[in-house]
């Protein structure tokens, strides 16, 4: 099995990457405190008949931390794709991840050929709920009186992390990545911009197919964000699993199976 990684640079930085297997591309993005290594569970079944490349977003796992200058998560997934010769592919992310794939896929059609969600979070015009947003508020002042270790615990022990933590396997790989994250976006104000208009008023422009995979024991603010995006996206498919918010941890095979189909179904 062909397997590779490296550096994609991109503006201010460089994002890191693993490539494995051969074939069409499916990117994989984590979402918020994670890394690529989120995915380990998906990558055996991926790549027998895929190219599978997963990256660091911007200031988490071995990629860059941002800088002063502004940039865009859609811009760097992008630049991955051209840099790596992957268009066009199929792009899947996890939470705020498959809402920066999502913009990537509105911004860039020419470079993806199919966009599927796990768990997404991040939807302009779907607020969070009181509860999330008061994790937000402690995790960050935990971060900046107590240190990064301390709010590290504290964002462990929230909702979107309670049913995983349930299973000692579960929550060892999950621990282990989020225990990794420094902290940077809690400490500092990230520069990160979005493509404006927002992605929430663009759903109907999606023209790729669409998969979103979500957990029945996810928050009550994503089941409110499957709704919209049911609502939005044309044929849009969606999977619904006996998980909470990090489904393809939870629910391997389940999330394997899904992702497989809906290559077949990119592919023709």
């Amino acid at each position: 099995m062909s397997t590779s990684e490296g550096f994609v640079q991109v503006p201010g930085g460089r994002l890191y990457y693993q490539s494995s297997g051969s074939g069409p591309a499916i990117v994989l993005l984590h979402g918020f405190t994670l890394d690529l290594e989120m995915w380990q569970p998906q990558i055996a079944a991926l790549e027998q008949n895929l190219r599978v490349v997963r990256y660091d977003a911007r200031g988490f796992g071995r990629s860059s931390l941002p800088g002063v200058e502004s940039y865009r998560h859609c811009d760097d997934a992008a630049q991955v794709i051209e840099a790596l010769g992957l268009a066009p592919a199929i792009v899947v992310g996890h939470s705020i991840g498959a809402h920066q794939l999502l913009e990537l896929s509105l911004t860039r059609p020419e470079q993806v050929r199919g966009w599927a969600s796990v768990c997404m979070s991040g939807l302009a015009g779907v607020p969070f709920t009181a509860e999330l947003l008061a994790l937000f508020g402690a995790v960050r002042s935990h971060a900046r009186e107590q240190g990064v270790p301390s709010a590290l615990r504290l964002w462990l022990e929230g909702e979107w992390f309670a049913p995983a933590r349930e299973r000692p396997d579960v929550r060892q790989q999950l621990d282990a990545i989020v225990e990794r994250f420094t902290g940077w976006h809690w400490l500092n104000d990230n520069p990160a911009t979005n493509p404006i208009p927002p992605a929430a008023s663009r759903l109907s422009a999606l023209h790729v197919p669409a998969l979103h995979i979500a957990g029945k024991r996810d928050t009550a603010y994503n089941h409110a964000l499957t709704l919209a995006l049911a609502a939005g996206i044309p044929q849009l498919e969606l999977v619904e699993l006996d998980v909470g918010h990090m489904a393809n941890l939870e629910d391997a095979a389940a999330v394997n199976a899904a992702l497989l189909a809906f290559a077949r179904r990119c592919l023709g």
